[in-house]
């Protein structure tokens, strides 16, 4: 119970941390959101009173601290306003879209895992050979290398000049899977390169470390064959922590969705915070990056306690 209480109230205040900063650096920010939604005209001088009465519904010409309030506390009553902009509640548009995001995130990972663990473990049995360099200088171009940059050259090859994939662009899984599939292949390949990097290093760390235990030593002089030890022990237990690490990355994947989805105009989480950005509406953005943020904690937690659960040591 002291544990449960513990990460509650850990959650609670990273939350309350995201929101105070958000919440700061979009007021702090240069721009007006009510000019902004005026348009031009709102440069004028006899526009001025419409502006002003623009900023009071809006709840701009209020202090800091008073507008927090107020935004907190429909936060906590479930209510994250509406668009500045459309008028539609934020939840929805959410809601909305979040599965793109999600879709990109988890195909991207069911991409990298594999690959990443391959690597990896390849990499980790010929450490001193040829193959472990080209493993790590794969892993370290791959980490090294943007997604956006990826995704743009991606673009140019498969979009532009072989004209196999659709530059840009997002079909809905229900509507038609194979366009669902084809609008989906670059996106996620541009994510999932990046990710393989981060990845397959720490799998790749984990198996060394793994090998150099007492007990594969002992496995080798019981004369076990060395796919049964690679495969049984090594890879075994070199996997279990990249539970925790998968759920961990989720923050980055998200982050990495932002750019891969206006580069390939996929209406995401990312896409929204973006616009959400750039018009200063400020209740696009507060609520989707706290509902992101809900969103990772809590893949990171469930990503901790099944790695918990997985492995016997941490079980006490």
């Amino acid at each position: 119970m002291r544990l449960i209480a513990l990460r509650t109230g850990r959650l609670i205040g990273l939350l309350w941390l995201v929101s105070v900063l958000v919440f700061l650096a979009l007021r702090l920010s240069p721009g007006d959101p009510a000019a902004m939604l005026l348009g031009p005209k709102s440069g004028r001088v006899d526009i001025e009173p419409a502006l002003a009465e623009l900023r009071s519904q809006m709840g701009l010409d209020r202090s800091l601290p008073v507008q927090y309030g107020i935004w907190t506390k429909r936060v906590v009553m479930g209510d994250f306003g509406a668009s500045n902009r459309s008028g539609v509640p934020v939840r929805e548009m959410v809601f909305e879209a979040l599965p793109v995001t999600l879709w990109l995130i988890g195909l991207a990972l069911v991409v990298a895992l594999p690959i990443s663990i391959f690597l990896g473990i390849v990499g980790a049995a010929n450490e001193r050979r040829a193959i472990g360099r080209v493993v790590r200088l794969i892993a370290t171009i791959s980490l090294a290398t943007p997604a956006f940059w990826i995704g743009i050259i991606l673009i140019e090859i498969f979009a532009v000049k072989l004209d196999w994939l659709p530059a840009g662009g997002y079909v809905s899984l229900l509507d038609s899977p194979v366009e669902f599939a084809e609008h989906m292949v670059l996106p996620v390949a541009a994510l999932a390169t990046f990710m393989i990097g981060v990845l397959t290093r720490y799998v790749y760390a984990e198996a060394i470390e793994v090998r150099r235990q007492p007990y594969i030593r002992t496995a080798h002089a019981e004369g076990l064959p060395g796919r049964v030890i690679e495969l049984r022990f090594v890879a075994r237990n070199a996997l279990i922590p990249l539970i925790a690490v998968a759920g961990a990355q989720v923050g980055a994947l998200i982050g990495g969705a932002v750019l891969s989805e206006q580069l390939f105009g996929l209406p995401g989480v990312g896409q929204l915070v973006l616009n959400g950005v750039l018009g200063r509406d400020y209740q696009v953005v507060q609520g989707t990056v706290l509902i992101t943020t809900v969103f990772v904690l809590l893949i990171t937690e469930v990503a901790e306690v099944a790695y918990r659960l997985v492995d016997p040591r941490l079980r006490t």
